[in-house]
């Protein structure tokens, strides 16, 4: 049965991860500042979040994948709404694109039938369509472009040459 997701502030959510209790904690927390307007508790508990679903991802767990990758997202998404909100768009621009890269080197460095590469795969597309609302919205920034260029490489790569 799926948890109710849990409203962020300006219209961002995030869903509890039963296997990441600690990364849930500081979502829950980041998700309560952001709505009370504590921008910096709110900054400081997401950069502790997504730092969490870093440190998972590093690990490599892979009965936790999914789990991993969705809180690495989720993260990333948030914080970069909040640094979206308070004027900071280069900033916010990076920390999807640097979600973004990871799931793209985890799509080239794992076997095609890893839960991380499935996983990967699965969670991109959630980037990639943030990327693209990113330019949409504030316009070009380098560091989208070389990230949605990573993106393009890795389904030029899987495609078989004829």
């Amino acid at each position: 049965m799926s948890q109710p997701s849990i409203e962020t502030g300006q219209g961002g959510h995030f869903i509890p991860l039963a296997a990441m209790p600690g990364w849930t904690q500081a979502m829950h927390r980041a998700s309560r500042a952001h709505r009370l307007g504590q921008v910096l508790q709110a900054m400081g508990f997401y950069h502790a979040a997504l730092g969490q679903a870093h440190e998972q991802v590093e690990a490599g767990h892979t009965d936790n994948a999914d789990a991993c990758l969705a809180a690495l997202v989720s993260s990333s998404l948030c914080l970069s709404e909040l640094q979206v909100e308070q004027g900071c768009r280069s900033q916010a621009a990076a920390v999807i694109a640097d979600a973004h890269t990871t799931l793209v080197r985890l799509i080239l460095g794992q076997p095609c039938a890893s839960a991380w590469r499935k996983a990967a795969v699965w969670h991109s597309h959630d980037t990639h369509d943030a990327l693209v609302n990113h330019w949409q919205a504030h316009g070009p920034d380098p560091v989208i472009e070389r990230a949605l260029r990573a993106g393009c490489l890795v389904m030029s790569a899987a495609r078989p040459v004829h």
